[in-house]
C-alpha cells in the first residue's frame, strides 16, 4: 500500500517590530518633537516681542485721539458754564515732567448721546498708583456743572507706566509752557502741543492740536507750528 506524503506548508514570519526599531523609532519622534517645540518657542517669542515693541506706539496713539477730541472742543473761558483754561507747568522729583491741564470743553464721550448741557470740565495730571507704584496719567472729568453742590469728578485711566507728559501752548508767536487764561486777558492758545514719553521702551509722541473757538492761526504762525 503506498505511502501518503505529508504536504508541508510554509511557516508564516512574524511581522513585528523589534525592541532596537521601537528604540529607534522613539528617539526620532523625540528629536521632532524638540525641533518643533523649538521652532514654536522662538516664533512665541518673536510674537512677545513685537507685541511688547507695538504696545506704546499703540497706547500712546490711543491717547492721542482722545486728547484731540478733548482739546479741538475746548471753549473759550468766558460765559455761564465755561471756564478758566490753566496749564501748569511742573516737575517731579527726578525732573521729568508731569504737567497739569485744566479746561472745560463741549466734546462728549464716543457713543454717549448729546444733551442740551454737555459741558464738561476736564483735568489732566500724572499720578502715582498706589498699589503698582507705577505713573499714568489720568483725565478727571466733572459734568453737570448747573448742580447745586460741587460734584466728584470721575477719574479714569489714559495710560499706565508714564514717564513724562509735557504740554506747550502757542500764543500766534511762540511756545509757552504755561497758559493762564485769567491773566492772557481770557483767551485761550491757538494750540496745543502734546509730549507723552512712556516708560520702559522710552517710546516718546508729541501731537499738536489747533484750538478752534481761539483766535485765527497766522500764516506765520501756522509755519511756526508746522516746525515742531
Amino acid at each position: 500500500m503506498p505511502r501518503a506524503h505529508k504536504m508541508s506548508y510554509p511557516k508564516n514570519k512574524a511581522s513585528a517590530f523589534t525592541l532596537l526599531e521601537l528604540i529607534l523609532a522613539m528617539a526620532l519622534m523625540s528629536v521632532l518633537a524638540g525641533s518643533l517645540y523649538a521652532s514654536l518657542s522662538i516664533g512665541f517669542k518673536a510674537k512677545r516681542s513685537a507685541e511688547a515693541a507695538v504696545e506704546p506706539v499703540r497706547k500712546a496713539g490711543l491717547v492721542m485721539e482722545l486728547l484731540s477730541h478733548d482739546i479741538k472742543a475746548t471753549l473759550p473761558p468766558t460765559g455761564i458754564l465755561a471756564g478758566e483754561f490753566n496749564g501748569t507747568d511742573e516737575k517731579d522729583s527726578t525732573r521729568f515732567d508731569c504737567d497739569r491741564l485744566l479746561f472745560y470743553s463741549s466734546a462728549h464721550e464716543p457713543g454717549e448721546k448729546e444733551t442740551a448741557c454737555d459741558i464738561r470740565k476736564i483735568e489732566l495730571a500724572l499720578v502715582t498708583i498706589s498699589d503698582t507704584n507705577e505713573r499714568a496719567l489720568v483725565r478727571r472729568i466733572t459734568t453737570n456743572l448747573l448742580a447745586p453742590k460741587v460734584l466728584e469728578p470721575k477719574e479714569e485711566i489714559l495710560c499706565r507706566g508714564v514717564m513724562s507728559f509735557n504740554l506747550r501752548y502757542f500764543d500766534g508767536f511762540d511756545w509757552l509752557d504755561n497758559w493762564d487764561s485769567v491773566n492772557q486777558g481770557n483767551l485761550l492758545p491757538q494750540a496745543v502741543e502734546v509730549s507723552l514719553e512712556v516708560q520702559q521702551s522710552g517710546y516718546q509722541s508729541t501731537r499738536v492740536f489747533l484750538i478752534p473757538c481761539s483766535t485765527p492761526v497766522s500764516e506765520e504762525g501756522v509755519e511756526i507750528i508746522q516746525r515742531f
